[in-house]
């Protein structure tokens, strides 16, 4: 039971992170707007208290796991006092706390701007700080910089694509809506080069961490975290090429064409469904030893 919980609060608290971070990259970097959002102020808050929870869940779930007791023996406030003080991850979850706690003052007190460049930070810290409750956190001390370094980039990067597909259609959405084909198109333009930035450091930093992880060929079909991680880079490749459609094809056509920017956000959402199959395939992988045996 501990370990089904343990895999399902990673993948929330993972997934609400990413998405945290895509809704103030998409504000700062795609829609650069005067006015104020709220949608997007309650998206960012609702993604902030969905990780909280689930980071309670996984923090719960873990020490279960370490102290080999049942949730209900684990649910114990002594035994979350000694992981946190003496432990490396009870380290990150105390200061991914005070991180989480400081991004919410951030979305309640400052103003517009200044919440939204504060928040960012914030929000990034909070999701590259994921690479220290991971493989790459508890590596060896000579390639542990390394492998952080290129574990983070992965993090950042699938913040932007695909993850920040989902602020990203409910912009469509809004653009749609108001019929603002122009804007739409500019909107898409800037994501698009922001996608392909995106793209470009998830493939070198998956290659780094494939490199360090599986090590082999052979390891990626003779063991399960090999072969589960090929399913997660086959994922990668169909909403990839879903991505470069939507660039080449539908994109140009939108200031003149209702229907490209319909069809375009179809496309989107098969995408979006391939991210979160993929965040899933992430929180199984951190549950399983790098090169284990098949079942083991």
């Amino acid at each position: 039971m501990a370990n089904e919980l343990l895999i399902l609060s990673r993948a929330i608290h993972f997934g609400s992170c990413l998405v945290l971070l895509a809704v103030f990259a998409v504000r700062l970097l795609i829609e650069r707007p005067a006015a104020d959002a709220p949608g997007a102020r309650r998206l960012a808050a609702a993604c902030l208290a969905l990780a909280a929870g689930s980071g309670f869940l996984w923090l719960w779930a873990s020490i279960a796991g370490m102290s080999d007791s049942t949730l209900r023996d684990a649910l114990n406030l002594q035994l979350f006092t000694v992981v946190i003080q003496q432990t490396q991850p009870g380290h990150v979850w105390a200061a991914r706390l005070a991180i989480a706690v400081l991004l919410a003052i951030t979305l309640c007190f400052l103003p517009r701007r200044w919440a939204w460049l504060a928040g960012a930070g914030l929000a990034v810290a909070l999701t590259g700080s994921l690479s220290w409750l991971g493989h790459a956190g508890a590596s060896e001390e000579g390639r542990r910089s390394v492998m952080l370094a290129a574990d983070v980039s992965h993090l950042l990067a699938a913040s932007l694509w695909p993850t920040g597909l989902l602020p990203f259609a409910l912009l469509l959405h809004r653009r749609i809506q108001a019929g603002e084909l122009k804007a739409a198109y500019v909107d898409a333009r800037r994501f698009s080069a922001m996608s392909l930035v995106a793209v470009s450091v998830i493939v070198v930093s998956g290659l780094a961490n494939s490199y360090f992880l599986v090590g082999s060929l052979h390891a990626f079909v003779a063991t399960d975290y090999g072969r589960l991680l090929a399913v997660k880079l086959l994922f990668f490749g169909v909403a990839a090429s879903l991505g470069a459609w939507n660039l080449l094809v539908h994109e140009p056509r939108i200031p003149v064409s209702p229907e490209a920017l319909a069809a375009m956000r179809y496309k989107i959402w098969i995408e979006l469904a391939l991210g979160g199959s993929i965040v899933a395939i992430v929180a199984l992988l951190g549950t399983l030893a790098p090169g284990s045996s098949p079942g083991g």
